[in-house]
């Protein structure tokens, strides 16, 4: 009787040892992966007129590639009079990101006069080009170029960040 009360729980034994090797090792995920978009970077490449007092700005074209700015206070942090504004707008035209763009019409040079000295003189422009490299926000829709005004500020452009 004792033995075939221990093959009874011998038996018991292994049959429940078997049970839990079967059981999968391999922890369960209950939460979701979080799908991470490598950074983009937004590179706007615009031309400004002037024809007397009559501004306009054009778009060239707009490039997005993967990547990271390394400086991101490269643009002004308070405007003046006769400067640029970036707005970088969602889907709603909330504003996500403001930049400061000095006048790209009016370009400092910097030369030695016939004294030997350092000058620096303001040229005013008609026509110049001038671009932009952002770090695109993943919201990212428009982007919208005001020219600062002393009473106002004027709307130039409006481009759909593709």
């Amino acid at each position: 009787m004792k033995i075939s009360h221990f093959i009874k729980h011998t038996f018991a034994l292994v049959f429940i040892f078997t049970l839990l090797s079967c059981v999968g090792k391999k922890p369960v995920i209950t939460e979701e992966q979080q799908i991470t978009t490598p950074p983009k970077l937004l590179f706007l490449n615009y031309k400004i007129n002037q024809e007397d007092t009559k501004k306009t700005i054009t778009l060239i074209n707009q490039i997005t590639t993967d990547g990271k700015l390394k400086i991101k206070d490269a643009y002004n942090k308070s405007a003046t009079i006769g400067d640029l504004e970036c707005l970088i707008l969602d889907e709603d035209f909330n504003t996500l990101e403001t930049y400061s763009i000095k006048n790209p019409l009016k370009k400092t040079i910097e030369f030695i006069n016939d004294s030997g000295k350092f000058e620096k003189k303001i040229l005013a422009l008609d026509s110049v080009q001038f671009s932009l490299k952002l770090q695109l926000h993943p919201k990212s829709k428009y982007a919208v170029i005001n020219e600062i005004k002393e009473t106002e500020t004027i709307k130039h452009i409006t481009t759909k960040i593709e």
